[in-house]
């Protein structure tokens, strides 16, 4: 019948299309239906006849649906109080007028499905066309009729209305693959909040994560889509799963060859199952009582980590301050060492530091209260009494770590370190349990063909609840208006906004995963004109901008509302390796859980002879470095195949192609994403270091690649100075303790650090509340231009004596040397880099009556500035009464990096 004019419903679905008649029969309708020809005849109370309808008009107006968007819409007619929706793509709903609002297109409500329209016009310009011009992914967009309220891709299109938590009893959740700390929250966030985001830096277990994850949602009966936005990140998943016998439960689906391989290879057979686990009960409630108690195991293993951290640096710095400092000194006798702490000692030291003469109170704390040093001890110059403070503190702090190593260890036998096992283990019987009772009733299993994809996806997803595709395919691998329980999106840093909205709107739950630090999504420059107007057209908020954003930062930025989780624990890289990402790139949030060893030449940096070596994007000089001098040393201690070489160019890797041939593994920064060698050579090519080498994010992909041995070849530019390759070389030669001339010493920021903390103490407790104010003060607004304007590389420390900062006293006069050498001169603040720990910057700040033309203090302010300009130390003079301080030293520090 003609559904223009007449709505049929039976039993509560339109069969209006169907229809070619009816006619009353007493109680009964009989009907007729164009497929068959024949009479079937239904009750009156299953049978639903309108006529007349009225057209609603649409024009320049937004559906909402149950709080929904509906989108696609052509056509919407009026039954009565019934409303039937009609859509570009020929198909048809119907709906009561109650649950459907119709609003202005420039109301509040229709933001976000001006967003969805924004990104549907941005999908014409990225997506790839077919023979006869017709995008992809726009045939994509168009098939999404209904954005319903309860999905992932509402919430983050319309991020207000709030995202669900899931009322679930946390201490049943499983961890069959393992588990950390980080991994514990993170599984735990996935299965309580409808979004939850997991940021997986290089080498922390994102995959085993994942596992647990997948392992759950399955134990629950639910389903689950794995994409990404290349199918190597969902095959690693998989073949995990297929080492622990979990295959049968996957669908490799996605593009057409994929399904096809699928549906051919269904094997028509359930695996064998083993038998019933008989103390199911008891297993469950081990598992709640692990859940409750192992966290604290989780702790100490990841305090035990730092401290091991802490020990390599502090053991680094020691090195480095005996070499600057006097050998032959005479260190005091200490009655009972094992009895002061590292914080006595700075304690003292500050307290020292601020006598003009020693009291006698003070003598009787340090000589027989804590046993340092005799009567003559305290008869030596300030300056050596200084140092010997100085350098107990390095000793005692030393023997602090290496004690509470060991006690934490201790701890951890004690509370049982295989209870992480017991955990794995009850983990896998109570899951196999399920996969049993689940599975094993039905003797056959289904053979699915092709349309059973489409036409029975609910079954079909049941059978297999672990789908995997690409964000690009996702959404055609079962019927459109299928919606799986959860969504898993990995590298979805890599993953644009386009295929991330798709890949969203097929899941009522979503995980976002990825890494902010590593390889965004690519954008070609033919595009960005064209997205840039079309961004403007549509006003679209920053954090939903396609050029700004990859799906995970868009998601990270818009969801606001939805759990976080860096997983900080690293197992792959040498703590050497590593260290330098986290704390260039990741703030020293990480914690790394490989051992140094005291392993020789883990890092090594190759400087080229200066010279106009590369032409175009090859350098055949950085080549021969890593033929003749890299690769005979390397393969001493490993094989060529455990060996990889990033370029940042293809021409160079051609290059090397050449010269190496297929043995070695050689290849460019984004294709090397996701791999990891036992060594990693880096080639940076260029004679100077431009924007593209030099991106932070391709640096850290390069560097984590390396488990065991890394290899830098640079050029040698004054112009790669600032750099983060730059960075990258002060950070090698500062770890290998190579002598790189220069006028200053090393920054000890572990020694000042504790002098800092010890010294406000003092200050707070002899009530000079100003001096403590005005140091906090400046500290603060140091810490936030280094913050705000991402210095990363940089760090501060405090009352420095300035020939801790001076390499010598040889080019000063006499006036300056009694200045320098005098231990109450200091530097109030010094910016230095975090790689080499080097100067970068001093500041003096300045009170207005005190160091005000014609003081004693200007004098001695002019000397200080005479000497740091021999010692070309840059300096900047912020005043207490002064405004615009965070300009001034931001400009300051810019201009550092530009020379």
């Amino acid at each position: 019948m003609d559904v223009n004019k007449y709505l049929i419903i039976i039993k509560n679905e339109d069969k209006t299309e169907d229809i070619i008649s009816y006619e009353n029969n007493k109680n009964l309708i009989n009907i007729k239906y164009k497929s068959t020809g024949k009479m079937y005849s239904y009750s009156r109370r299953d049978f639903q006849f309108y006529k007349n309808p009225t057209e609603i008009d649409i024009k320049d107006k937004r559906i909402i649906l149950n709080q929904g968007y509906v989108y696609n819409v052509i056509k919407i007619l009026k039954f009565e109080s019934i409303c039937k929706l009609f859509f570009g793509d020929g198909t048809s709903i119907v709906v009561s007028e109650y649950s459907l609002q119709l609003v202005k297109n420039n109301e509040s409500q229709t933001l976000s499905i001006n967003k969805f329209d924004y990104y549907k016009e941005i999908s014409k310009v990225v997506s790839v066309k077919t023979e006869d011009g017709k995008s992809l992914l726009t045939d994509e967009y168009e098939g999404i009729n209904f954005i319903s309220s309860d999905t992932a891709l509402y919430k983050y299109l319309n991020p207000k209305t709030g995202i669900y938590k899931m009322n679930v009893n946390l201490n049943n959740i499983i961890f069959p693959f393992g588990a950390n700390k980080s991994q514990f929250q993170a599984v735990r966030n996935a299965m309580s909040s409808q979004i939850s985001i997991i940021e997986g830096p290089p080498g922390t277990g994102k995959t085993q994560t994942i596992l647990n994850i997948i392992a759950n949602i399955v134990k629950n009966g639910q389903t689950v889509a794995v994409v990404s936005n290349n199918n190597a990140a969902t095959d690693n998943v998989y073949e995990k799963l297929q080492k622990y016998n979990l295959d049968y439960l996957c669908a490799r689906l996605g593009k057409r060859e994929n399904k096809e391989e699928f549906i051919n290879n269904q094997t028509g057979q359930y695996p064998k199952f083993g038998d019933k686990l008989e103390d199911e009960y008891s297993t469950q409630n081990e598992i709640l009582e692990l859940n409750e108690s192992i966290t604290k195991i989780f702790d100490i293993q990841n305090n035990i980590a730092k401290l091991r951290e802490e020990l390599n640096e502090i053991k680094l710095q020691h090195q480095y301050f005996n070499k600057h400092h006097d050998n032959n000194i005479n260190m005091p006798k200490i009655r009972n060492i094992k009895k002061i702490t590292s914080k006595i000692i700075m304690k003292l030291k500050v307290e020292y530091e601020e006598l003009q003469e020693i009291n006698l109170w003070f003598r009787i704390k340090s000589q027989f209260l804590y046993g340092i040093g005799k009567k003559d001890f305290y008869k030596r110059e300030r300056k050596d009494i200084i140092n010997c403070y100085n350098r107990l503190f390095f000793i005692v702090k030393e023997m602090e770590l290496e004690n509470t190593i060991k006690n934490n260890s201790k701890q951890l036998e004690q509370l049982g370190n295989n209870k992480l096992n017991i955990l794995i283990d009850d983990s896998i019987k109570l899951l196999n349990e399920y996969l049993r009772k689940r599975y094993s009733q039905n003797v056959e299993r289904k053979i699915y063909d092709i349309k059973d994809l489409y036409n029975n996806s609910k079954q079909f997803n049941e059978d297999y609840p672990i789908v995997f595709s690409t964000t690009h395919s996702i959404k055609k691998c079962l019927n459109k208006n299928y919606k799986f329980d959860y969504i898993i999106m990995d590298e979805s840093s890599q993953v644009d906004l386009i295929t991330g909205v798709l890949a969203l709107s097929v899941a009522k739950n979503a995980v976002i995963v990825g890494d902010l630090k590593q390889l965004p999504n690519v954008i070609t420059t033919d595009n960005k004109n064209i997205i840039e107007e079309i961004s403007k057209k549509y006003m679209i908020p920053s954090n939903y901008n396609y050029l700004q954003h990859s799906f995970l930062s868009s998601v990270s930025n818009t969801v606001t509302e939805a759990p976080k989780k860096l997983l900080q624990e690293h197992y792959r890289c040498h703590p050497k390796i590593i260290q330098f990402c986290n704390k260039k790139f990741y703030d020293g949030n990480l914690i790394v859980m490989t051992e140094d060893k005291g392993e020789n030449n883990v890092l090594e940096a190759y400087i080229s002879a200066k010279g106009n070596h590369a032409r175009g994007h090859k350098n055949i000089r950085q080549i021969d470095i890593i033929e003749k001098e890299i690769m005979p040393k390397l393969t001493e201690k490993i094989t060529i195949k455990d060996i990889g070489v990033i370029s940042p160019y293809r021409e160079q890797k051609k290059e090397l192609k050449v010269r190496f041939g297929t043995e070695l593994k050689i290849d460019t920064i984004h294709k090397f994403q996701g791999r990891e060698e036992e060594a990693i050579i880096l080639t940076t090519v260029d004679n100077e270091i431009g924007e593209f080498v030099d991106d932070p994010k391709m640096l850290n992909v390069a560097v984590t690649r390396a488990k065991r041995f890394l290899r830098v070849v640079v050029s040698d530019s004054e112009n790669n100075v600032g750099t983060n390759i730059d960075d990258l070389i002060k950070y090698i030669q500062y770890n290998n303790f190579e002598v790189v001339e220069s006028k200053t010493k090393s920054i000890y920021d572990m020694l000042y650090k504790e002098n800092r903390k010890q010294r406000m103490e003092y200050l707070k407790n002899k009530k000079r509340i100003s001096d403590y104010d005005s140091e906090n003060l400046t500290y603060n607004l140091i810490e936030e231009v280094i913050k705000e304007n991402n210095f990363d590389n940089l760090d501060i420390v405090v009352h420095i004596p300035l020939m801790d900062i001076l390499a010598n006293d040889d080019l000063l006069n006499e006036e300056e040397k009694l200045y320098a050498n005098n231990d109450w001169t200091h530097i109030d603040f010094v910016i230095f880099n975090k790689m080499d720990k080097k100067m970068v910057l001093a500041i003096e700040v300045d009170g207005y009556y005190y160091h005000k033309e014609g003081t004693k203090q200007q004098e001695r302010d002019k000397l200080k500035d005479r000497i740091l300009e021999k010692y070309e130390v840059p300096l900047i003079r912020l005043s207490t009464a002064g405004s615009g301080e965070k300009k001034i030293l931001e400009e300051k520090i810019r201009e550092i990096f530009a020379n």
